[in-house]
């Protein structure tokens, strides 16, 4: 039977909203993880089915994390039980792989983009029972290096190119590390110019695409999209000096779920040199490290139909092992 829900669910002590698209809810389910910090997911819900069309395939479960999109901080509150952190993202994520193995039976597909990824192997650390396999996208593995690879590179690209705006603003923020939301943001947005996190949008065409997607959504208000942009820079302001010393080579030896890593060649934001690293000393049941080559940051964006394939593939090997 088709499924298309947007519900809210109790996650952490606070509603969280997702939403469920599918074509058979008998389907295995596949939980999406959106990068960030402070993205949403459920405004791409259209976008995303249009690129990969996997609601024929899986029961696709669409997730604003905490702190994001409709489960942002409320614009009015008389307490302060909201509580933004990696341990708070990471338990949220266990409760609700905890709610899906309930209501819909067995374990759950994840695919993680970028800082959800990072979140998700996390959590499937810590259960790996509910996990049927995860596909990690531009995971974020190395911060100290990735921050101070991605610097170099915009900074080196704005000298070879004479552009003293960018120059002048990545010198003022200094190299690394970057914790707060000013610093990450402007060095996302000349990494971003440059063509390190995607090939074929630049960081103000990107930006304007997520305000469309916003507004266009049937599932955001206006309040709601309010609430949407101050979430980017509360999470930003909460998670960034959490993340900083993140280094999943020396801190997660083992996953013991299948790891499926889609790594951009040409990604700057989290390199494939930190990519290759952690493939090649994790102890996993199943681990794979997939090349896009014309990819950056975003391959399921930038090379839809592979990372496609590449999820029909992983669904087609687990459920044949069950």
């Amino acid at each position: 039977m088709k499924i298309d829900t947007l519900e809210g669910v109790r996650l952490g002590g606070i509603t969280q909203w997702i939403r469920v698209r599918g074509a058979d809810a008998s389907n295995p389910v596949l939980l999406l993880m959106q990068q960030g910090p402070g993205l949403p997911i459920i405004n791409d819900a259209s976008r995303l089915e249009h690129l990969l069309g996997l609601e024929n395939a899986f029961t696709i479960v669409y997730w604003d994390q905490r702190g994001t999109g409709l489960s942002a901080r409320p614009l009015r509150t008389k307490s302060n039980p909201f509580e933004i952190s990696v341990a708070r993202m990471v338990d949220d994520t266990v409760t609700l792989l905890e709610l899906l193995r309930d209501r819909f039976g067995g374990k759950t597909f994840v695919a993680g983009f970028s800082f959800g990824a990072t979140f998700a192997a996390y959590a499937a650390v810590r259960r790996p029972e509910l996990v049927a396999a995860l596909v990690a996208a531009g995971m974020d593995i190395d911060i100290p290096a990735a921050e101070n690879n991605a610097y170099a590179f915009a900074l080196d690209a704005a000298r070879q190119r004479g552009h003293r705006r960018a120059i002048r603003q990545l010198e003022g923020i200094g190299p690394p590390p970057h914790t707060t939301s000013k610093q990450f943001i402007t060095r996302a947005r000349w990494v971003a110019n440059f063509g390190g996190v995607a090939t074929n949008a630049n960081f103000n065409s990107q930006f304007r695409g997520f305000l469309l997607s916003l507004v266009r959504s049937p599932d955001y208000s206006p309040a709601a999209v309010i609430r949407t942009l101050r979430g980017i820079g509360a999470s930003q302001a909460a998670l960034l000096p959490q993340l900083a010393r993140t280094d999943l080579v020396h801190s997660m030896p083992r996953l013991d779920v299948p790891l499926v890593m889609a790594q951009g060649r040409l990604d700057q934001v989290a390199p494939g040199e930190a990519a290759q690293r952690f493939h090649d000393s994790l102890t996993a049941p199943g681990k794979q490290l997939i090349w896009f080559e014309r990819s950056a940051h975003s391959p399921h964006l930038e090379e839809p139909a592979k990372f496609r394939d590449l999820l029909m593939t992983v669904r087609a090997s687990q459920l044949a092992s069950t």
